[in-house]
């Protein structure tokens, strides 16, 4: 394996070790008073140097999901997940009565929307504020 491949594989190693501390929901939570917290900087570094010389790490069949800007729930975690339409996997325009279809939701992996439909942007913040909730309660409950 490439020296250089292997600096930018372990990078986003370092970046998801840190993750797995920083972004547990009781450390969010004892957090949300400091104005920047953690959005995965060694991920986005990793992203950045994989560009530069073009190792293809983050563009490989098997590339991790990259990380993106704030999540839309905790605004605290770096989001990688979406929920609703998103043009670059689905064919032709989203179905104009789907609400997320017009309205993508970026999700960390923490935050769930649940099952309540989401109809407007009224029932769309009621989601995010219980996900938001839900995600950085002292104590975590696998759904």
């Amino acid at each position: 394996m490439d020296l250089r491949y292997s600096i930018v594989r372990a990078l986003n190693g370092a970046c998801c070790a840190v993750d797995s501390l920083a972004y547990r929901p009781a450390i969010v939570r004892l957090t949300r008073g400091l104005p920047r917290w953690w959005r995965c900087e060694l991920g986005r570094l990793s992203m950045w140097v994989d560009d530069r010389w073009e190792t293809g790490f983050w563009t490989g069949q098997d590339a991790p999901c990259p990380p993106g800007g704030p999540c839309q729930a905790c605004g605290r975690r770096a989001a990688w997940l979406v929920v609703g339409w998103q043009p670059e996997f689905d064919d032709g325009p989203p179905d104009p009565d789907w609400y997320l279809g017009n309205h993508p939701v970026e999700l960390c992996g923490w935050c769930k929307l649940g099952s309540e439909p989401i109809d407007d942007e009224e029932s769309l913040r009621r989601a995010l504020d219980v996900a938001q909730a839900r995600s950085i309660a002292w104590r975590w409950r696998w759904e």
